[in-house]
C-alpha cells in the first residue's frame, strides 16, 4: 500500500510503502505528498515544493515533470490516464480567479488543457475513470457558492483532446466534495464530503505572554470568523465574516456574545484593523459583479470609528484569494494567502505598511490613512525568500515575515530603519503559517501546519520557542491586543465524511 502526506510540525512529508502483510512503513521519497500509483504499479506521481514529480516504484530516478509558474501554483489532485501515457493535474492562479485542469504527455512533455473554468477544481476533487473521463467538482453560483456539484467532461486518453462539454452529474445542496476516485469497474464513486468553519477565540496572555489560558470561543457562526485587529482600548475585536452571506466588517467586545457590524454591503471586504491614531478603521474591499470578486479593482477604504460612510484611502495591486474555500490539498497553505495585506504601528503620526505583490517580488509601500501612499519603502526578489505572510512591529521599525517552505524554521525580520536583517529560529518548528509581534514588542506568536494538533508558539527575540498551544484543525489570524492581555486568533475545524455513489454514470 502507498502511503503519502504530513508527518508532525517538525519533520517533513513523505511517501512510504506500507507492506499489506504487516511489517514497518518504508520511505520512498522525503518532502513529497499527494503521491499517486500508475494504472501498471511501476510509476509514482507526487507533488515536492512547487513541481510535480515521478519517481519508479522502488524510489529510483525520481525526476520534476513540471514546475508552476510565477503567479500559479498546482493543486493536490493528481490523476493518471487510464493507459498511463499522461498524467491530469490543476493549476490555479494565486489570486484565485483562474483554474484549469490540464493533462501532460510523459513522452512529449507536452500540455493540453482539458478545463478550464475558476468554479472547478474545489479542494482539488477531480479524477480521470477507466472510460476516459475527468470527473470533477464544481462550485455552485451564488447564492449557492458555498455548495459543490460533481461534472464530468470526456477526454481522449492518448491525445488528450476534449470531447464534448462539460456534463452536470448531481445537483444536490449541502455539499463540497472531495478526493474522488472510481472503482476499476466505474460503477462507484468515493468521495470525501467536507465542511470547514473558522471561529474566533480568545485567551488571555500572562507573563508577557509566556503563560496562556485556555482559549474561550468569541463567535458561534457556522462560517467564516477571522479576526484582524482590536479597538484602540483592547475591548473589541475586529474581524471579518461571511454569516450575511457576503464578506462583512464586525467588531465584538470580549465580555460579550453578539457582534456589532461596522460595513455590511454587496463587496468583498476583509482585514479590519485601527489606523495609529485610532480615529479610523481601515480595511480592503473588492466590489463584486454578478456575485464574482473583480480581483483587479482592489481599494484600501477608511470608515470613521464613529460611524460614517466608508471613504476610498487608495488603490491596492492583487487579490488575497477565496476566502470561503478551504486551500487544496494537505500540503502547507494559509487559507487566506498572498497579498495585498496592511498592517499599522501603534505609534501615532507613523505610517502604516502595504504589501502587494509584483510577479515573483513584494512589495512594502508606506501610507497614511488620509493622504494615501507616501513611497515604497523596500521590496524582497525570488519566490522562494518572498513573504508570504508577515507583521508589522508595534514601533513600525520591523517586518516580520517567513516562507512556507516545509523544512524552515526560520523567521526574518526586515529594518525600515536602516539597520540590517536579521534571523529567529523557531526552535526546530517547520511549516510555519503565521506570525505577529507581541504588543511589547519582545517577542512573536507564531502558528505552524500539522495534520493533527498545529501549534502555536510564543518564540523570543533571541530564538527560544514556547508552545503554547494546539488547535484543532488550522491555526492562523493572530492578533494580540493593544495592552498585551489577549491573543484573538482563528481556529479553523473541519467535518468530514467518506461518500460512496452505487451505480455511478
Amino acid at each position: 500500500m502507498l502511503v503519502s502526506g504530513p508527518a508532525g510540525p517538525k519533520e517533513s512529508t513523505g511517501i512510504w510503502v506500507l507492506p499489506a502483510a504487516g511489517g514497518p512503513l518504508r520511505k520512498l521519497e522525503e518532502n513529497a505528498w499527494a503521491a499517486v500509483m500508475s494504472p501498471d504499479d511501476s510509476r509514482i506521481v507526487f507533488h515536492r515544493g512547487a513541481g510535480i514529480w515521478v519517481v519508479d516504484a522502488a524510489g529510483r530516478e525520481p525526476r520534476q515533470l513540471l514546475a508552476a509558474r510565477p503567479g500559479y501554483y498546482f493543486i493536490e489532485a493528481l490523476a493518471w490516464s487510464p493507459d498511463g501515457r499522461r498524467i491530469a493535474f490543476g493549476r490555479r492562479s494565486q489570486a484565485g480567479d483562474e483554474f484549469a485542469i490540464e493533462s501532460l504527455d510523459l513522452n512529449t512533455g507536452r500540455t493540453a488543457v482539458i478545463l478550464s473554468d475558476p468554479k472547478a477544481g474545489t479542494f482539488g476533487a477531480f479524477c480521470w475513470a477507466r472510460d476516459g473521463r475527468i470527473i470533477y467538482a464544481r462550485l455552485e453560483d451564488p447564492p449557492n457558492e458555498k455548495d459543490s456539484n460533481l461534472w464530468d467532461i470526456s477526454v481522449d486518453p492518448r491525445t488528450g483532446q476534449v470531447r464534448g462539454q462539460p456534463r452536470r452529474l448531481t445537483n444536490w445542496g449541502g455539499f463540497l466534495f472531495g478526493s474522488l476516485a472510481v472503482s476499476a469497474d466505474g460503477k462507484r464513486l468515493f468521495s470525501v464530503g467536507m465542511r470547514y468553519r473558522s471561529d474566533v477565540y480568545l485567551a488571555a496572555l500572562e507573563g508577557s505572554g509566556a503563560r496562556f489560558t485556555t482559549p474561550r470561543r468569541l463567535t458561534f457562526e457556522e462560517w467564516i470568523n477571522r479576526p484582524t485587529g482590536w479597538t484602540r482600548d483592547s475591548q473589541a475585536v475586529l474581524f471579518y465574516s461571511d454569516r450575511n452571506g457576503d464578506l462583512d466588517i464586525f467588531q465584538q467586545g470580549v465580555n460579550t456574545r453578539q457582534a456589532q457590524a461596522i460595513v455590511r454591503g454587496p463587496e468583498d471586504k476583509r482585514d479590519p484593523r485601527p489606523s495609529p491614531d485610532g480615529r479610523w478603521i481601515l480595511y480592503l474591499a473588492w466590489p463584486k459583479e454578478g456575485g464574482q470578486v473583480r480581483t483587479g479593482e482592489g481599494r484600501l477604504m477608511r470608515v470613521a470609528v464613529g460611524g460614517g460612510p466608508p471613504e476610498t484611502v487608495l488603490r491596492v495591486a492583487g487579490y488575497p484569494g477565496p476566502a470561503r474555500v478551504e486551500p487544496e490539498g494537505s500540503s502547507p497553505a494559509l487559507t487566506v494567502t498572498g497579498h495585498p495585506r496592511f498592517r499599522c504601528p501603534a505609534v501615532p503620526q507613523s505610517p502604516c505598511v502595504l504589501s502587494e505583490q509584483a510577479q515573483n517580488q513584494v512589495v512594502f509601500t508606506a501610507f497614511d490613512p488620509v493622504e494615501g501612499r507616501k513611497g515604497e519603502l523596500t521590496r524582497i526578489d525570488g519566490d522562494l525568500s518572498s513573504p508570504a505572510f508577515w507583521d508589522l512591529s508595534p514601533d513600525g521599525r520591523w517586518i516580520a515575515f517567513a516562507t512556507r517552505a516545509e523544512t524552515s524554521s526560520r523567521i526574518r525580520l526586515l529594518s525600515l530603519v536602516g539597520q540590517g536583517p536579521h534571523e529567529i529560529s523557531a526552535g526546530g518548528w517547520t511549516q510555519l503559517q503565521s506570525v505577529a509581534w507581541a504588543a511589547d514588542g519582545k517577542a512573536l506568536f507564531v502558528t505552524g501546519w500539522a495534520s493533527k494538533d498545529p501549534p502555536l508558539l510564543r518564540v523570543s527575540l533571541e530564538g527560544k520557542a514556547q508552545l503554547l498551544y494546539k488547535g484543532h484543525h488550522r491555526l492562523e489570524n493572530l492578533v494580540p491586543s493593544p495592552d498585551g492581555r489577549y491573543l484573538a486568533f482563528a481556529d479553523m475545524e473541519l467535518e468530514g465524511n467518506a461518500w460512496v455513489i452505487e451505480n455511478f454514470r
